[in-house]
């Protein structure tokens, strides 16, 4: 057998351990980089498939069937590989595709969970708007009905006023009168103080003349 062929066999066994394992990985991470990575490998795999299957029809004919027959089943075992790489980049193309949905939703929910936040706290600023021109409301009407009062307390002042000038002038009258009275006692009084005197000096003088 050619040992160009067996070195070849090497490689091939050695990019297809490689393969799997990174097909295993991916699996797991399902992870655009071992993707590539997976390409990469595949495309160092067929090259070193191609070289045998140069190789199995330049040595002589009696092994050049033994060579063939591995050459196909290298091939076939690529072609599985292939398919559960396939299968893989499907999976990581579902999930990516499923995580962007779930994105989106994530982020439709995040806004309408915003928006609705904003609706609850405008509409909470409303209420105490509300409230605010309620007290505002019921403090004017206090206001007014004060004003009312106080209106209906100075009427009532100012239509008593007559009655009050009135009683003034009464008293102020009277006042006059009694002072009056009293200068006339006084004047009666002290007329009548002179008289005395006046007679008590006749005694007193007819008493020692």
């Amino acid at each position: 057998m050619s040992e160009v062929f067996s070195s070849y066999e090497i490689e091939f066994e050695k990019y297809q351990q490689q393969i799997c394992q990174l097909i295993r990985q991916t699996q797991i991470n399902k992870s655009d980089e071992t993707l590539n990575e997976i390409s990469q490998v595949f495309s160092d795999l067929q090259n070193c498939l191609q070289q045998m299957d140069i190789e199995s029809t330049s040595i002589a004919v009696s092994d050049r069937q033994e060579l063939k027959s591995k050459v196909k089943r290298y091939k076939s075992e690529v072609e599985a590989l292939k398919k559960q790489f396939r299968i893989i980049q499907d999976e990581v193309q579902s999930q990516k595709t499923k995580d962007s949905l779930f994105g989106e939703q994530d982020n439709q929910q995040i806004q309408f969970i915003n928006t609705q936040d904003k609706l609850i706290k405008q509409t909470l600023q409303l209420e105490d708007a509300k409230k605010v021109c309620f007290e505002i409301e019921s403090i004017s009407n206090n206001i007014q009905v004060q004003l009312k009062n106080q209106s209906d307390i100075l009427d009532r002042n100012i239509n008593k006023m007559p009655e009050i000038q009135y009683d003034l002038g009464e008293s102020n009258s009277r006042l006059s009168r009694i002072k009056s009275k009293m200068r006339e006692h006084k004047i009666i009084f002290l007329i009548v103080f002179a008289i005395f005197l006046t007679g008590i000096s006749i005694v007193l003088v007819y008493k020692y003349a």
